[in-house]
């Protein structure tokens, strides 16, 4: 996530994750399968079965256990997609130091408690939905000072996209902007949602970029199309203490986003 006081085109503290690679097809036959375990020693083999389907891994990483026993012939595509997804977990467990801002240091989209209604790229940057309404927050919340993150449109249906706090929870037809603190625009329906919808901005088209803006000193919330401002949307945004505002998303069925936190120049920066 972009701080808008800082020059145009700073990054902070983000950077792009590599994507786990998929698993090829073995095409060898069973029993050359067969003859490699089998002339590797039983204790190695034990070993380093044992070692590398490890349970303490992050989540991340034990996506990457195995679905058959190793064997030479897959050992080394396997330790290979389980360094790169311990590679992805550490980033994302590293800690942000930067003022006003809690959580990771590499902002994302969270990847818990949304694989059935959502589709999240491996990069966690890019959302599509698979249901009806699904919602997703980015893993790093404000609660000082100015702050704007960026949305590529997938297409432009009905989205609902903006700032929630943790308390915002989400439902099935229950997402951004339907409950206190929480808020949103819709460009497909031509409104702005906090409980109750009001009137507000245009109309966007799939290719455009939203750039979703807050201010928590004024405690103020802005929208842009494109680089043009479309007006205070919110101007009486709780802050303080106990407050803190989380980047965040509902889309209805097949409607895609995709975020710029901040891990390269904001395309339209303040």
């Amino acid at each position: 996530m972009a701080d808008s006081n800082k020059n145009p085109g700073t990054a902070d503290g983000c950077c792009s994750s590599s994507a786990i690679p998929k698993k090829s097809n073995n095409r060898d036959p069973p029993h050359y399968q067969k003859q490699a375990r089998s002339s590797m020693d039983p204790q190695t083999y034990q070993l380093i079965e044992h070692v590398l389907v490890d349970q303490s891994l992050p989540a991340e990483a034990r996506i990457a256990a195995p679905e058959k026993s190793l064997t030479l012939f897959n050992l080394q595509e396997y330790i290979d997609r389980t360094l790169d997804a311990v590679v992805i977990a550490e980033k994302a467990a590293e800690v942000s130091t930067t003022e006003g801002r809690l959580g990771c240091s590499e902002v994302l989209f969270e990847n818990s408690g949304s694989a059935r209604t959502l589709a999240v790229e491996p990069d966690r940057l890019g959302v599509s939905s698979l249901s009806n309404f699904s919602s997703i927050r980015a893993n790093c919340c404000v609660y000082k000072g100015k702050w704007i993150y960026e949305l590529m449109l997938g297409s432009k249906g009905v989205m609902q996209v903006g700032w929630c706090t943790i308390n915002c929870q989400f439902f099935q037809e229950n997402g951004v902007g339907d409950t206190i603190d929480s808020y949103a625009y819709d460009g497909n329906r031509l409104c702005k949602w906090n409980v109750k919808t009001q009137r507000y901005g245009e109309s966007w088209l799939t290719g455009d970029v939203i750039s979703c803006a807050i201010d928590c000193d004024k405690g103020t919330i802005t929208f842009f199309r494109n680089g043009k401002c479309l007006g205070e949307a919110f101007n009486n945004v709780r802050c303080g203490p106990g407050y803190a505002y989380f980047p965040a998303v509902s889309l209805s069925m097949s409607e895609n986003v995709r975020a710029n936190f901040g891990a390269i120049p904001l395309r339209y920066p303040l």
